[in-house]
């Protein structure tokens, strides 16, 4: 196979606030396409805040552009002493030719002249940016590969929508009062793993509580689901031990955000149990698929995603430094 050059001499990279609004909805409703076709996953209403803040040139970022096209876009968020690469996105038709690489490049060397930066996180979905992967490794980024994952829901077995049930534990659907509870459940279950390095807000139960938020609160990870949703309790002592959070990301797409266990309540079938309960769930409510994500270091979910009917669509790479 012949290798095509990283960068092109006749791209150029401009900040996100110099671009051509009109050339980037173009942009922005190819990757919503593309979303759609790839993970059954209707990105529009993410789409249009960003596209909303980009508009009003508030969101930091760069563009690649190749004579008069517009062919890729980038956006970074900062908090504090933190920075996450929200996206990086390049037209289909000009994957291969460096924009991802150029931009990434834009990205790393604006953070640099910040002297109160010390982490950044790039953990986008991104699709065909390799030669930005490769930037990323030359500059000492960590790098940890994460799997997008689909299960057709009218296709499993009936038996396997069964409950495993153990006499302790209690598995039902989420309640307004769980969120607390599953904020620290979240921090505890992440701790020493692999998804607290690539996201620092696991490390805290501030932080978890602010990705929960953004789970039942926010479009971004389409419309929370709190009948689908569940939380086990240990029957005993009234405990809250494990959560699972579910939403729907198209018209009959659903999608698992979150799965977390207390460490002591790990690899006793609950969470077999939440996902066998979750997909019942969305089958009756006649949902065709439902998806996840789970880091490719965390085997122990992969395997017990895949044993629950999940395979493998799309594979990418995030990073932090």
């Amino acid at each position: 196979m012949a290798t095509v050059a990283l960068t092109n001499p006749e791209m150029r990279v401009i900040p996100l606030a110099e671009a051509d609004l009109s050339a980037l909805e173009r942009l922005f409703d190819e990757q919503c396409e593309e979303w759609l076709s790839l993970f059954k996953w209707d990105y529009s209403g993410p789409s249009r805040l960003i596209r909303e803040v980009a508009r009003h040139q508030e969101l930091s970022g760069y563009v690649a552009v190749a004579g008069d096209q517009t062919v890729g876009f980038s956006f970074y968020v900062i908090e504090d002493y933190r920075c996450s690469i929200g996206d990086i996105y390049v037209s289909r038709d000009w994957r291969g030719h460096g924009a991802d690489r150029q931009m990434a490049r834009a990205i790393i060397d604006r953070l640099s002249h910040l002297p109160r930066m010390r982490r950044i996180e790039s953990q986008c979905v991104s699709v065909g940016n390799d030669a930005a992967s490769e930037l990323f490794e030359a500059g000492s980024f960590e790098r940890f590969d994460r799997f997008y994952m689909l299960a057709d829901t009218q296709a499993l077995a009936p038996a396997q929508y069964e409950s495993r049930r153990a006499s302790n534990i209690l598995v039902r659907p989420w309640q307004d009062d769980d969120f607390a509870d599953a904020a620290r459940i979240i921090r505890r279950s992440y701790r020493g793993g692999p998804d607290s390095l690539i996201n620092s807000q696991y490390r805290t139960e501030e932080g978890c509580a602010e990705l929960l938020s953004i789970l039942t609160d926010h479009i971004w990870c389409g419309d929370f689901l709190p009948r689908v949703s569940r939380v086990a309790v240990d029957r005993e002592s009234g405990t809250r031990v494990g959560v699972l959070i579910a939403s729907r990301i198209a018209g009959r797409s659903g999608h698992i955000g979150q799965i977390s266990l207390l460490p002591s309540y790990q690899k006793k079938g609950i969470g077999r149990r939440m996902i066998d309960a979750a997909l019942s769930e969305f089958n009756g409510r006649g949902f065709t698929t439902a998806s996840l994500a789970v880091t490719g270091a965390n085997s122990s979910a992969l395997h017990l995603y895949e044993s629950c009917g999940f395979k493998i669509v799309h594979r990418f790479p995030v990073f932090y430094k």
